[in-house]
């Protein structure tokens, strides 16, 4: 008994010791949306994700892998690899496919309806976003518009933030610490050695 106890604890540490912890994936992006020429206000607290659950990454709540914070509605916070644009806007309550944006409110905007559904991709114009994975930098114009692609992509794109990347360096407002790179302590490596 005593050699196998001493089996598994020995199993343990080296697993702590050489098991790399896991990735902390927290990046951000910009968004902005136009409808009719008109963009929309993504401020109010029910867009935004609580920072107070103090949180360090992607959990089981899906809202928790993307969203918006503090009540910014220029950056978006990412913390799960794999997190789409389209579980953005999910989170957010709206429906977004290649022709149609629905939002929480019910608004319906239907490419080819009263006007053409467009997505800005970094510069460039895209299909279809929704199934895009949100990277890091990356900025996003989705518009609703009457107006040529041309129109939109010279008026529209310049007014989605750039500063993404800025926030790459700041501490995370939803980890208890800041820092979002929690996680990575001995403590928490020993427990990875044990019950991962």
């Amino acid at each position: 008994m005593i050699g196998f106890v001493l089996g598994v604890v020995s199993l343990g540490l080296i697993r702590a010791a050489v098991v790399p912890p896991d990735p902390v994936v927290h990046h951000h992006a910009n968004l902005a949306v136009f409808l009719q020429g008109e963009r929309f206000d993504f401020s109010a607290d029910r867009y935004m994700e609580d920072v107070a659950s103090c949180y360090g990454g992607a959990g089981s709540n899906p809202r928790e892998r993307v969203h918006f914070h503090e009540n910014n509605p220029d950056v978006v916070h990412v913390h799960a690899a794999g997190a789409t644009w389209g579980h953005l806007f999910q989170n957010l309550g709206w429906s977004l496919g290649a022709g149609h944006l629905i939002t929480d409110d019910r608004r319906r905007f239907f490419h080819g309806e009263g006007g053409e559904l467009f997505f800005v991709l970094n510069g460039l114009p895209v299909d279809r976003v929704e199934d895009r994975v949100v990277g890091s930098g990356d900025r996003l114009l989705v518009s609703f518009s009457s107006a040529p692609l041309e129109s939109v992509v010279q008026d529209e794109f310049p007014r989605v933030a750039d500063n993404a990347l800025e926030y790459n360096l700041k501490p995370d407002p939803a980890s208890c610490s800041g820092s979002g790179h929690e996680g990575h302590g001995p403590l928490d490596r020993l427990r990875r050695g044990f019950w991962r």
